[in-house]
C-alpha cells in the first residue's frame, strides 16, 4: 500500500485492523478431497472481507450532517445558511461549489455564490460562467480586495435579499503557506460560517493526510466556528 502512495500511518491502521479481525477467527471444515482448493478460496474471501471492512471504517465519517435539512431550517427562520469551500490549489473547489449550488437550486432554494478568491486571475470570471449557465446570482468585488470583507458583504447581501444559501469560494492554498492559512482563519472568524467544506483531490496520496491535519488545525484555531 505504501508503494501505491497510501499514507504510511493509514496503511499501518488498515493492516492492524485486518489483523485484529482475523486473529482467532475459525474457518468451517471441508472434505479431504476439496480441502486445499476450498480452504484457499475461503481464506482469500475472509481476508478480502476484513480488508474491505477496514478500508470502509477509515473512509466512513464519524459524524454526518443533513445539509439540505439544515438549510431548510434556516429558511424557516428567514436566515441564510453559509458554506465556505476551502482546499489546496487546483483541486476543483469552484467546480465542486457550483455542483452543490445546482443541487440546492434543484431543491427550489435561492442560492448566492460569493467570489472570495481575490488572488487567482480568472477566479471571478470562472464563477461568473458557472452562475450564468446555472441561472444563479454572483456576489463579487473583483480582485485585490480582502476576501474576509467580500464574504462579510456577500452574507449581508444574501440575508437582506432573501437568499437561502450563500456558497463562499476561497483561494487555493497549500497547507504549509502560513500567510494564506492565516487569511483563511480571518475569513472564518469574521464571518462565522455555518459549515466549512474541505475539497481534496482523489489522487493526492500521502499528502492528503497532511493537508487534512493542517486544515483541521486551522479550523480548530477558529474559536467561532460551529
Amino acid at each position: 500500500m505504501v508503494e501505491k502512495n497510501v499514507a504510511t500511518e493509514i496503511a499501518e491502521d488498515i493492516c492492524g485492523n485486518v489483523k485484529e479481525k482475523l486473529l482467532g477467527k475459525k474457518l468451517g471444515g471441508f472434505t479431504r478431497y476439496w480441502i486445499n482448493v476450498r480452504m484457499i478460496v475461503r481464506v482469500t474471501t475472509v481476508v478480502r472481507d476484513a480488508l474491505e471492512e477496514s478500508i470502509e471504517s477509515i473512509l466512513t465519517t464519524k459524524s454526518s450532517i443533513d445539509i439540505l435539512r439544515r438549510v431548510q431550517e434556516y429558511k424557516q427562520q428567514n436566515k441564510t445558511f453559509s458554506i465556505v469551500f476551502c482546499g489546496v490549489n487546483g483541486v476543483g473547489k469552484s467546480t465542486s461549489l457550483s455542483k452543490v449550488a445546482y443541487y440546492f437550486k434543484s431543491k427550489g432554494l435561492r442560492v448566492l455564490l460569493a467570489a472570495c478568491d481575490t488572488y487567482r486571475s480568472g477566479a471571478v470570471e470562472q464563477l461568473r460562467v458557472h452562475v450564468d449557465r446555472l441561472g444563479l446570482d454572483l456576489f463579487e468585488r473583483g480582485y485585490t480586495k480582502d476576501p474576509s470583507d467580500v464574504a462579510f458583504n456577500a452574507l449581508k447581501y444574501a440575508n437582506d435579499n432573501g437568499f437561502d444559501v450563500c456558497l463562499i469560494d476561497t483561494a487555493g492554498r497549500m497547507q504549509n503557506n502560513e500567510g494564506l492559512m492565516r487569511n483563511l482563519v480571518k475569513l472564518v472568524n469574521v464571518n462565522n460560517p455555518d459549515l466549512i467544506l474541505f475539497v481534496g483531490e482523489a489522487l493526492v496520496g500521502n499528502d492528503g493526510v497532511d493537508q487534512l491535519k493542517e486544515f483541521n488545525r486551522v479550523r480548530d484555531s477558529c474559536c467561532n466556528v460551529r
